[in-house]
């Protein structure tokens, strides 16, 4: 019984979804949103944003935030902050991270993910929660949703 309440729920999700006016295309099991404006997202499970532009999380003391190629960073809280992989890896950050440069790679991980991103660029949301871009705005499930963002 438990399955099929689960499958129910996330075809609901799903339907929810491709009911909100988002141009979706399907790909591999992925959904691609693409819209205009600053993209919103807040959730848990993994995000991953890549572009040209800036990306502002806010960090809830829970979770890892991983930097990559930012020619700015600017980072207000406390929590771990140590270099890794070629970049700046934050762990229990509590407070803002702001990565602004061209080429930027970011990941957040954790229960508690919240970031906005503006620019070109495109983000990978795996998990459960929300999103905005411009007018349009729906949900990210556990299959992953692509989200193609441009000013």
């Amino acid at each position: 019984m438990r399955k099929l309440i689960v499958c129910v729920g996330l075809a609901i999700l799903t339907g929810l979804l491709l009911n909100t006016g988002v141009d979706t295309a399907s790909g591999q099991g992925q959904v691609v949103v693409k819209g205009h404006g600053t993209l919103y997202a807040k959730g848990a499970g993994l995000a991953e944003i890549h572009g040209d532009g800036s990306v502002a999380i806010q960090g809830h003391g829970v979770g890892a935030v991983w930097v990559k190629g930012a020619e700015a960073l600017h980072a207000q809280g406390h929590g771990r902050r140590q270099p890794h992989r070629g970049g700046v890896l934050f762990t229990g950050w509590k407070g803002q991270i702001k990565v602004e440069g061209r080429n930027v790679a970011v990941r957040v991980e954790g229960g508690m993910i919240e970031f906005t991103a503006q620019g070109t660029g495109r983000a990978r949301l795996v998990g459960i929660g929300t999103f905005k871009i411009g007018n349009k705005s729906g949900h990210w499930l556990a299959d992953g949703i692509v989200i193609e963002y441009q000013p």
